[in-house]
């Protein structure tokens, strides 16, 4: 009986197997799409040829520029239309109706920003030749959509998505959610009032964000002048706030950046100029956010990135030009504190004024099983003043009473007739492209560029407010007049930039890049200068650098920050016997944060543990957790305490009969950190490492998470860096110590190599799953390894793996 039963078991395992391989071998060849011979692109005026390297990159070359732009939504198409179908549904505010009630804060988020509906009066205010410049794109996208239904990735079945004719709108709004995810200043001013409210604003003032330029002679006290009417607003205004949590979102901002800089001739060995660039991103969801592609016309030759669902690209090299971008941080947001009318809920108050809503109606459609029809609907009021929507009607979100919150924000108001990207492609030198990017309304990027006789420069982009009376460091009242404090907006040529420095570098790291006499309010938010400064350190002190200079600069590991409060954590614990152990670690660490070593691990939970015993006491668990989840708000400031060891903020209000200082703060954070060391990598310290802990962990948007991951093409890799490095590895403040931001992409162009750039990207081309394209460039990014994307014509004829053609 034993033997029957083994040989069944024994059978019935072959039979899963076989059954398994044949799934596999199905889903391989299931959804592939064609890329190789002819297919059908209607709109076309003349063939376009496609070529793809060995990464799976597609290289158009076409005869005009309409035809390149059908040609590049087209493929485009090919290679991501899952991902661009969910990214639309992101902003269009309709995720519920695809994956369920889950994302309905994600919707609500959305609707009540008015994504889709700014992006849809945007592209009706376009100029024929911007519209023009989209509409061929969006030509291409929906030949693909209506004319290859049968390759249509299987994964939009899994998720059950039906793909739907895009437009022009569509492409415009995805500007205008770039422009949201880029401007979360609104999230520094929620912080600040919180801490208005706790403390007051004298006390709060000595915490405030301070931005640091280091290019600067002297170096500011504080990042938020004090006006006259700041002070009409200092009064604490007690209002009930929670956590944010549904809309627009969680006050959590964990470090959105990115590194670029450009060298002059002067320090290159090919005595051209150089360009790099490593944008940040949450890239963890394969085949990541970039779209690698080479673009070719008589007038463009073309190589680097887009985002899918825009046309052209953002990072890359044209014929003159080489560029990157970085997020520039430009206050573009403000959250004003309104009034409702206490005679008529249906009012709000303006400069004395009773003035009803404007009240819009949605509705969410959410997929439920359980609901008849497989869906329910849920009715979303959404109230705007003449600022903005109210972002305070919906759960989870304060104040309560007569108070009420509305979010300002250029999007909604700046809708001008280009969007800006249009002329990146043909500009013929540094000046052009800066004038062509100066067009640039709704992304406050700062872009590096440099061109092929030698120039380099900076820009920074984006339309911002000038305001009357106070800055946008803090939630703000209305006029009392009812008149516009947002008088105007910077202007595009003085917004902050540089040329051809006498220094023959140029470089930005999400810090304050302000020059020293600016005469504007620009931002109270920006990334503490550790980066920025290590970056100048090295390009600095370089000569005649190569490539290979710039790939060991975007992974350089070392931490400034750590110069800051190293010695005092040795000091501190060095005498001390349950954690003795943790100051030698520390004694003999360069500062390197690097995967193999212990000394990052300890540093970081130290790190953490210190500066939440610094604040917790005097702000609560509530909003010292706000502040110190939003990295960039806290951290510049908290190292000026460190160099004040008996700063008032060291003591422990607790303890009322005790003055405590940094060394204080210290010994009582050591055993917190001990313990979280331990609960994650064990008790023998010997055996610790960063890296085991400071991990990337890339996954498939089916399966993020549980088991199943390594399947569908995830995988999880160890890394060196941290937030505070050029190679960048931030984690979650509330959730150490995973990397969830990250270099995205790594590019280096040097116009002394006319063949090609070199590149390592964290992800794929394509978007489907079983296919090697899906994350075989994560894979070699994962090894510090970079490949050529190929710039020359005949480079890209020299290297195809296939050759499609794609006729009228």
């Amino acid at each position: 009986m034993s033997k029957i039963l083994k040989r069944t078991t024994i059978g019935l395992a072959v039979i899963l197997v076989l059954g398994a391989t044949v799934g596999y071998l199905k889903l391989r060849s299931s959804g592939h799409p064609q890329i190789d011979g002819e297919m059908q692109l209607a709109g076309l005026t003349a063939p376009v040829k496609v070529l793809r390297d060995e990464l799976g990159i597609p290289y158009i070359f076409a005869s005009n520029t309409p035809d390149l732009l059908r040609a590049q939504g087209f493929v485009t198409a090919q290679n991501r239309l899952m991902q661009m179908e969910l990214f639309r549904a992101t902003w269009r505010g309709e995720l519920s109706a695809i994956l369920g009630a889950e994302t309905v804060p994600s919707d609500i988020r959305m609707r009540v920003l008015g994504i889709r509906r700014n992006g849809e009066r945007h592209a009706e205010k376009l100029s024929p030749e911007s519209r023009a410049f989209f509409q061929h794109y969006v030509d291409g996208i929906n030949a693909y959509i209506k004319s290859y239904p049968d390759e249509h990735p299987v994964e939009l079945k899994a998720v059950g998505l039906v793909p739907q004719a895009w437009k022009v709108a569509d492409l415009v709004a995805l500007v205008h959610y770039i422009h949201y995810t880029h401007s979360t200043n609104f999230k520094a001013e929620v912080i600040a009032q919180k801490l208005i409210d706790h403390l007051g604003m004298e006390k709060a003032r000595e915490i405030f964000p301070l931005t640091v330029n280091p290019d600067w002679k002297t170096t500011p006290v504080a990042s938020i002048e004090q006006s006259e009417n700041q002070q009409a607003q200092s009064a604490q205004l007690n209002l009930a706030w929670s956590d944010l949590n549904i809309a627009p979102e969680t006050l959590n901002h964990q470090g959105l950046g990115s590194n670029n800089w450009a060298v002059g001739p002067s320090r290159s060995q090919s005595g051209k100029a150089m360009v790099a660039n490593d944008p940040h991103l949450d890239n963890r969801i394969l085949p990541g956010t970039w779209h690698p592609v080479g673009l070719f016309t008589p007038e463009i030759q073309a190589v680097g990135a887009a985002i899918p669902g825009m046309p052209g690209m953002m990072v890359g090299r044209n014929k003159h030009v080489a560029f990157g971008v970085t997020n520039a941080y430009g206050d573009v947001q403000d959250l004003y504190v309104e009034s409702l009318d206490p005679a008529n809920k249906d009012y709000y108050m303006d400069g004395g004024s009773s003035v009803p809503f404007t009240v819009i109606t949605e509705n969410i459609r959410i997929k439920d099983k359980s609901a008849t029809g497989g869906y329910r609907d849920q009715v979303l009021v959404i109230r705007y003043t003449k600022r903005g929507p109210v972002i305070t009607d919906h759960p989870g979100l304060g104040p309560k009473g007569d108070k009420l919150l509305v979010l300002r924000s250029t999007d909604a108001e700046v809708l001008t007739p280009q969007i800006g990207i249009e002329g990146m492609l043909t500009a013929a030198n540094a000046a052009d492209f800066d004038k062509q990017v100066q067009k640039i309304d709704l992304m406050m990027f700062n872009f590096v560029f440099g061109d092929d006789q030698g120039t380099i420069a900076h820009r920074a982009t984006g339309a911002v407010p000038i305001r009357s009376g106070a800055d946008g460091g803090f939630p703000r009242l209305p006029p009392a007049d009812g008149s516009d404090d947002w008088t105007g907006f910077i202007p595009k040529d003085k917004m902050p930039g540089m040329t051809n420095p006498a220094r023959a570098w140029v470089g930005t790291a999400n810090h304050d890049t302000r020059p020293e006499d600016f005469p504007w309010y620009y931002t109270n938010y920006v990334s503490p200068n550790y980066r920025y400064t290590r970056i100048g350190q090295v390009l600095g002190a370089a000569q005649k650098m190569t490539v290979e200079d710039h790939w060991k600069l975007m992974h350089d590991s070392r931490n400034l920050q750590s110069d800051a409060l190293r010695p005092a954590l040795i000091t501190a614990l060095e005498n001390d016997p349950a954690n003795k152990d943790l100051a030698a670690i520390l004694k003999t660490w360069d500062g390197r944060d690097d995967a193999a070593l212990a000394a990052p691990l300890v540093y970081q939970a130290l790190y953490r543990e210190v500066v939440i015993g610094t604040f917790s006491d005097e702000l609560g668990d509530d909003v010292a957790k706000d502040m110190l989840s939003t990295w960039y708000f806290w951290q510049q400031r908290f190292d000026t305490l460190l160099a004040k060891p008996d700063s008032i903020w060291f003591d422990d209000v607790r303890t009322k009969d005790k003055r405590e200082t940094l060394a204080d703060v210290i010994s009582a954070a050591a055993p917190r950190a001990r313990a979280e060391i331990e609960a994650l990598q064990g008790k023998d310290t010997s055996q610790w490492r960063w890296g085991k802990s400071h991990t990337v962990r890339f996954v498939s948007p089916l399966r993020r998470n549980g088991a199943g991951q390594e399947l569908l093409g995830g995988f999880t890799v160890e890394r060196s860096g941290s937030g505070e490095t050029v190679s960048r590895g931030v984690y979650d403040f509330q959730k150490p110590y995973e990397s969830n931001f990250f270099a995205s992409m790594q590019v280096i162009m040097d116009f002394g190599d006319n063949e090609k750039i070199e590149a390592a990207m964290a992800g794929g081309v394509s978007e489907r799953h079983f296919q090697e394209h899906q994350n075989d460039m994560a894979k070699l990014w994962a090894k510090d390894e970079r490949r050529p994307w190929w710039f020359a014509p005949a480079k890209v004829e020299a290297n195809a793996r296939h050759r499609q053609t794609l006729k009228p």
